[in-house]
């Protein structure tokens, strides 16, 4: 009985060693999982008025681009009207994101950069509508000052705030008229600070941008300011869709 036991037990080591070297076993699949950096969403906080303000990316507004001409100058006032003139050679670009929380309270963030023409392209069938080449410049890791003079000069290069809700009217940046508003001090802003401090491009191409920042905002006359702390910002960014 001993003999036959270990005859069994020889026989089935031997069907099981053949079986192994007809084929190899089939391997499980190979699940990679998601990158915890794609899952993230357009986001925003700050203190305003000592009340923190957490806001999503509004579904109320869109994202927009912006043109605008770069450089004006007011030449004459007839009659109460403004002729001014500008650089024919740039064009200010900029893109807004909007963000918005509970009762409609939200605030537009827009980054804003002047380019040459030669650096930008119209836009199929839109060729007066510029956009950069390099659609990423205008995220670069750094600092950037407060565009206090755009829809007005439009000579400087940064970032401009505006907010809505309990707070509309509140911005970053002057009236628009040259005429009849003194251009805005730039001690308003001199404590202010927005820095980008990553931009990250994800495995979908997509790039995650997150920055810091504090601010002045006031009405467009400088007038009833309110500061802004402690702010953080975070941007999933798609350079293959025209609107980021």
């Amino acid at each position: 009985m001993k003999f036959k036991s270990l005859l069994g037990l020889s026989l089935a080591l031997l069907c099981f060693a053949a079986c192994k070297k007809e084929g190899p076993g089939i391997e499980p699949p190979v699940i990679e999982k998601p990158d915890p950096l794609e899952l993230l969403k357009d986001s925003v906080s700050y203190i305003i008025d000592g009340k923190q303000m957490v806001l999503r990316k509004s579904q109320s507004r869109s994202n927009s681009l912006r043109n605008a001409l770069a450089n004006v100058k007011l030449d004459s006032l007839v009659k109460q009207k403004e002729y001014t003139s500008s650089d024919k050679d740039s064009v200010m670009f900029g893109v807004g994101f909007p963000f918005e929380g509970e009762g409609r309270n939200g605030i537009d963030i827009s980054f804003l950069k002047k380019y040459n023409k030669n650096q930008a392209q119209p836009q199929t069938n839109q060729t007066i509508f510029f956009v950069p080449k390099d659609k990423l410049d205008l995220f670069s890791i750094g600092e950037r000052k407060f565009a206090m003079d755009f829809s007005r000069n439009n000579s400087q290069n940064g970032i401009v705030f505006e907010l809505f809700g309990d707070n509309y009217g509140l911005q970053t940046n002057g009236y628009s008229s040259l005429a009849y508003h003194a251009l805005l001090k730039p001690e308003l802003q001199s404590q202010s600070k927005f820095e980008v401090t990553n931009f990250q491009k994800l495995k979908s191409g997509k790039y995650l941008l997150e920055a810091k920042f504090n601010a002045s905002v006031y009405r467009g006359d400088g007038t009833n300011i309110k500061k802004i702390e402690k702010g953080y910002l975070r941007l999933i960014i798609n350079p293959e869709n025209l609107y980021y």
